[in-house]
């Protein structure tokens, strides 16, 4: 493919991803929760820290100290708690959004309570798929310090590929991880075959709000203050990454529902097809 015909279809499924967030506004509140939870997780995790320091630099250091004495063991665990937590609230409110989504190309009205209640009932499975990708992060990671990061981009490529439709997967059907994943896989082989990567990509909607992030705040600092100028520009960045984070989960769920013959009507299946590049 082409690099031309693969930007231009990005821009396509990005514009029909965004046509459905324009009409459900209440969709972007989904990834506002979830970033709202990671920060309170990372406060959470640092503030731990903090307090069992106390706020006191030595003591800081003398933790440190001791986890070095302790070993790997240590520092594995905590960052395989820190994983698992993370990846639970983001698949948590991911399936949330998906469900409304769904909802949508069904014809009928999202609701933020029904997408929250029904990623609670699916807390079971969201916990154990967040344990898997927690475990896979932490092996990638340890390949990426003994091996090197050209390995453990291969396996982070191939684990990104065969992942693609868990989300959509979990919230379409009430089964496990293991088999989500079974399906996600089988899902691109069936129908795109020996695949070697998306076709398609929100970079370019990205890159725009950082160049309208720039020139808002540029504008903004030059007219009325420097500190309203980095303020509205990182705002309008943060606006960029809720609004992408919210159209790459329609699009992925436009392409699921695709898959399993229920093209939504604002998509169109000859461009859905075109997702992935083949192997030549």
């Amino acid at each position: 493919m082409r690099i031309f015909d693969r930007l231009g279809r990005g821009w396509t499924l990005g514009l029909k991803s965004l046509e459905v967030i324009g009409a459900h506004p209440k969709l972007l509140l989904f990834p506002v929760l979830s970033g709202a939870a990671l920060l309170a997780v990372l406060l959470s995790f640092g503030g731990a820290f903090l307090g069992l320091a106390a706020f006191d630099f030595e003591a800081m250091e003398a933790i440190f100290n001791r986890m070095d004495q302790v070993g790997e063991v240590v520092f594995w665990i905590v960052a395989f708690v820190f994983y698992l937590v993370t990846y639970f609230v983001i698949v948590f409110f991911n399936v949330a959004l998906v469900f409304n989504v769904r909802r949508i190309f069904a014809g009928e009205e999202p609701s933020i309570r029904d997408g929250i209640s029904f990623s609670a009932s699916r807390a079971p499975q969201i916990l154990a798929w967040a344990a898997l990708a927690a475990t896979v992060g932490l092996i990638l990671q340890a390949i990426e310090e003994r091996i090197g990061s050209f390995a453990s981009s291969i396996l982070g490529f191939a684990w990104s590929l065969a992942t693609y439709f868990v989300i959509p997967t979990l919230a379409a059907e009430d089964i496990g991880p293991v088999e989500a994943l079974k399906r996600s896989s089988r899902t691109i082989r069936e129908r795109w075959g020996e695949s070697i990567g998306a076709g398609f990509s929100l970079g370019l909607f990205v890159l725009l709000g950082i160049v309208i992030a720039i020139i808002t705040g540029f504008l903004l600092g030059f007219v009325i203050h420097p500190g309203v100028g980095v303020f509205a520009g990182i705002l309008t960045f943060i606006l960029t990454l809720v609004v992408n984070g919210a159209a790459r989960n329609v699009f992925l769920t436009a392409a699921y529902e695709h898959t399993h013959g229920n093209t939504p009507e604002a998509f169109d299946g000859d461009t859905l097809d075109g997702i992935f590049m083949a192997k030549k």
